[in-house]
């Protein structure tokens, strides 16, 4: 059965209580797997002052802002006294990086030491489209990223991101959605049919087998948007959050209505090309869930997963206690990014105990006005982030949320300031 109601309610409905309180930790269903969050961003652009997951070359502020691709990954290592480790490279001699001081605590899970392969290596996918790895970025114990093009080809040529990962682990529930649910043609059959001209799931233009690696093959995505929020010392303006959170709801519709949730939604899996059309990806689909096979919604019940899993920092409440995520789940987890991207933190943030964490969040979801007064302290409560919450916390398990409400009680207060979702996005 699900959660017992609270006494908030929104439109007449009674809301469902949940229990929350977690921090920035991953917890992996598996000893064998791990999960990595993708960044994907040039060389140069990794570190910012503040930047907790990046690899050892200093970089300045404004060199970060102004590369326009960022490659890069985090993989965080669990042990049985839940402490942390980050492990970033350089080159592929070295496959161990500092450890950051605000990194997230984390239970045990067995590593998996994946080895880097050497530059220039060829990989042929499925389609027998060969890939060359150009440039070696990132690896972790099991993640590697690489830069590379498709051969034969010239230095001019458009590059891709090249992802590769234990041929068993985790990567393969990320490459099992792409094949399911965000083909391309899919994607922007979708779009013409929505009249929606930006969408933000990412181009996976190839994926394979090579020896002990399992690897996906994505168009350039941009830049990391932790990275971004690392060098605006750790908050974002309003505009640019709801502005963000319009075009991360975009994406969640469609993977919704195709049957996923994804699962783990934080800044680390969420990247902004600013270009033109400043496109929003949400990437890092290690942790995406099939809630709706053949159009049937999976029941709730505690315990059916593994607790706490995913990022616990950002995770729901149904996640915490092992029940499958659905839709609310990952509403429920953009919320509260949003609110740590407009205060710079969670009540939860520094805590390392996934239950107690979870615990804070019921308390959050059954009070939630007076949680919200005492996140931003002093400061004024952004309406369009309250009326998302009061929306957002009352859907049932199995409820469809009308997106057309979610993203309004966004995009009116942007509009206000004469923006609109389909505009380019400032940070």
């Amino acid at each position: 059965m699900e959660p017992a109601a609270s006494p908030l309610s929104v439109h007449g409905r009674k809301k469902r209580t949940q229990t929350t309180q977690n921090q920035s930790v991953r917890v992996d269903s598996t000893p064998e797997k791990q999960e990595i969050k993708e960044l994907n961003s040039s060389p140069s652009s990794l570190d910012g002052p503040k930047r907790r997951r990046l690899e050892n070359t200093p970089t300045t502020r404004k060199s970060a802002r102004n590369t326009s691709v960022v490659e890069s990954a985090l993989i965080v290592e669990r042990t049985p006294e839940n402490k942390e480790k980050q492990h970033l490279a350089s080159s592929p001699a070295s496959l161990h990086g500092s450890k950051s001081k605000n990194s997230p605590r984390v239970r045990g899970v067995k590593s998996v030491k994946i080895e880097p392969l050497p530059e220039n290596e060829i990989l042929t996918d499925t389609q027998s489209v060969k890939w060359r790895l150009a440039k070696f970025l990132l690896a972790w114990n099991t993640g590697i990223l690489y830069k590379a093009y498709k051969t034969p080809s010239t230095a001019e040529e458009q590059h891709y991101i090249a992802k590769l990962d234990a041929k068993d682990g985790r990567i393969f529930t990320e490459q099992n959605f792409f094949q399911r649910a965000a083909k391309k043609t899919v994607v922007d059959k979708w779009k013409k049919s929505h009249s929606c001209s930006l969408l933000g799931i990412p181009d996976c233009v190839g994926f394979g087998v090579h020896k002990s690696h399992r690897f996906l093959v994505f168009s350039a995505l941009g830049q990391n948007l932790q990275s971004i929020i690392d060098e605006e010392d750790g908050k974002l303006p309003e505009k640019a959050v709801f502005h963000i959170a319009c075009r991360i709801i975009n994406a969640l519709e469609y993977i919704h209505e195709n049957e996923y949730v994804h699962g783990d939604i934080t800044a680390e899996n969420i990247f902004v090309n600013q270009n033109e059309t400043s496109e929003v990806y949400l990437a890092g689909y290690y942790f995406a869930f099939r809630y709706c096979p053949g159009g049937e919604h999976v029941t709730y019940r505690e315990g059916s997963r593994s607790l706490h899993e995913g990022t616990a920092e950002f995770i729901s409440v149904d996640i915490h206690k092992g029940a499958a995520p659905s839709r609310r789940s990952d509403l429920e987890s953009l919320g509260y990014c949003m609110l740590k991207w407009l205060c710079g933190s969670l009540p939860w943030s520094e805590l390392t105990n996934a239950n107690t964490i979870m615990e804070q969040k019921k308390r959050f979801k059954t009070n939630l006005a007076e949680f919200l007064e005492q996140s931003f302290r002093q400061g004024k409560v952004p309406e369009g982030l309250r009326r998302y919450f009061e929306y957002v916390m009352n859907l049932d398990y199995e409820e469809k949320p009308d997106y057309v409400v979610v993203r309004k009680t966004l995009s009116c207060a942007l509009t206000k300031i004469g923006i609109f979702p389909d505009d380019p996005v400032h940070i």
